[in-house]
């Protein structure tokens, strides 16, 4: 069974396959989801029973974000809202309360958004930040001019440590980057595939 995993203090990643990749539902401080894969049959297989390994039903999540609208991140919503309906959904920029907040980061889509902890200064980027793409998914900026503003406003945000990606983006195939200095060198990389004409 796949679970949530640690990535830092309160935030836990579960890896949800899709195609030939993943995608990623992150879970934070046992209170927020962010994200909730591609199908219902997901939120039954994969998410459920991940939280019932850490001791949580849906029904104990307040929040769920949803960073953007593309299949793979909000395709499982319908299903969450039926088994957690009083379940909060966030789609925009706003406050979650403990230092934790949404972040612009439109570009990818317009309404992406991803999800700042300030206390462990680790930024959820989703789809916002995206390199070279991933497997057959290249990099997709529905709005470049968008993108270019979301990676300067990542560069200049001091507050920023560490970067989590909903894929294992390539040229570093990973989907995490963590250090200051790492972050700044993740997004000069993701300058080189936006195509800005």
């Amino acid at each position: 069974m796949r679970e949530f995993c640690k990535e830092t203090d309160g935030l836990y990643r579960l890896r949800v396959p899709i195609e030939n990749i993943y995608t990623s539902v992150f879970l934070i401080d046992d209170a927020i989801l962010v994200d909730c894969a591609s199908t219902a049959e997901d939120v039954e297989a994969y998410i459920v029973p991940a939280l019932h390994k850490r001791g949580l039903a849906l029904t104990d999540i307040k929040a769920i974000v949803i960073t953007h609208a593309h299949s793979d991140h909000k395709g499982g919503l319908e299903r969450v809202v039926s088994l957690a309906p009083d379940i909060e959904i966030v789609t925009d920029v706003k406050e979650l309360g403990n230092g934790i907040s949404t972040y612009p980061m439109a570009g990818h889509s317009d309404d992406s958004i991803g999800v700042l902890d300030e206390r462990t200064r680790t930024l959820i980027s989703a789809d916002g930040l995206q390199g070279a793409g991933v497997d057959k998914y290249r990099c997709y900026t529905q709005n470049p001019a968008a993108y270019v503003q979301t990676l300067e406003r990542v560069r200049n945000d001091s507050r920023i440590e560490n970067v989590l990606f909903s894929h294992a983006y390539e040229p570093w195939n990973e989907d995490r980057v963590c250090g200051r200095d790492n972050v700044i060198r993740c997004i000069d990389e993701c300058y080189n595939y936006v195509n800005t004409e």
